[in-house]
């Protein structure tokens, strides 16, 4: 059963990769709240059944307008496909204010807001890991995120890093520099299948192999942020609850997605996720698939 293998996929995130006490009891919980969200979807996916399949489309964005993509553009795209629900890479109370601030540089929100604007039952709906933004920062993962890729850095320019933790890492900067190169074509070839192909090798790199720099570099280990609680984490532990959580919070956008296809049975979505996550979230939606929706790519 589809729901039996995500259950058991996501435990799987959990508990594959040693972890230290602190980190184990902390995706302990983290597990049985993603239990329960299946769960719930176990129940709903049992009477959700239908003929009509809901149309996801997944659009692959940059955030900040540029020239390869811009709010005018977004919105003709939008307007093209006209879906009857928008999902945005926001959580539910960043959703209920969605509209209230909107920064002049955002592609999502001010096409949304245009596209809104001319057909107003638009809903607009999250799909992202609740309280993310607060859940990384009071768990100790952001700055030490930034922070840990910064050391890397540093000790890769200055060849103070192992000679198996150099090669890592330069491969860490060849796969974003092939990302970065690829990019200029456009936001049409960013949401191709061999942009995937380039994001999925940069963030495997990132999220598994990074780590093992951090873990086998005692430096790591002595360096320290201090979460809001006053609590001190490393720089090693927190990088990797950074990584461990890119999983956990796909895992909860895609589940989110299938909610969202359920509740509106034979419409049109359009999810508008960073072009980082489009692979990703393609590949749960496809391992979780409950019949219910057909993933559409609109650039093809």
């Amino acid at each position: 059963m589809q729901s039996n293998a995500a259950i058991a996929a996501i435990t799987g995130i959990i508990y594959n990769t040693p972890q230290d006490p602190h980190i184990e009891t902390m995706n302990h919980k983290l597990t049985k709240g993603l239990l329960s969200i299946l769960l719930l979807l176990m129940s709903t996916f049992s009477f959700a059944q239908s003929t009509q399949k809901t149309k996801l489309y997944l659009i692959g964005t940059v955030h900040e307008a540029s020239a390869i993509l811009n709010p005018q553009m977004l919105f003709e795209i939008l307007d093209s496909i006209q879906p009857n629900v928008l999902l945005q890479e926001n959580d539910s109370e960043q959703i209920a204010t969605y509209f209230d601030d909107i920064r002049p540089t955002s592609n999502e929100q001010n096409a949304s807001l245009m596209y809104i604007k001319k057909y107003p039952a638009t809903l607009n709906l999250p799909f992202e890991f609740e309280g993310r933004n607060r859940y990384r920062k009071n768990n100790g993962m952001t700055p030490t995120d930034r922070l840990a890729i910064q050391l890397m850095d540093s000790l890769y320019e200055n060849k103070l890093l192992s000679k198996t933790n150099r090669k890592r890492y330069k491969s860490y900067k060849d796969a974003n520099k092939a990302l970065i190169d690829f990019s200029k074509k456009g936001i049409a070839a960013m949401n191709s299948m061999e942009f995937e192909q380039l994001n999925r090798h940069r963030q495997e790199i990132q999220h598994h192999q990074l780590p093992k720099i951090v873990h086998s570099e005692a430096i790591f280990a002595e360096q320290f942020v201090t979460k809001p609680d006053g609590e001190k984490i490393s720089y090693r532990d927190g990088y990797q609850l950074w990584c461990n959580f890119w999983d956990l919070r796909n895992n909860a956008m895609a589940l989110n997605i299938i909610k969202q296809a359920n509740l509106h049975k034979g419409k049109t979505i359009v999810v508008l996720t960073g072009v980082q996550h489009k692979y990703y979230l393609k590949e749960l939606l496809t391992k979780y698939y409950d019949g219910n929706y057909t993933i559409i790519e609109y650039f093809q």
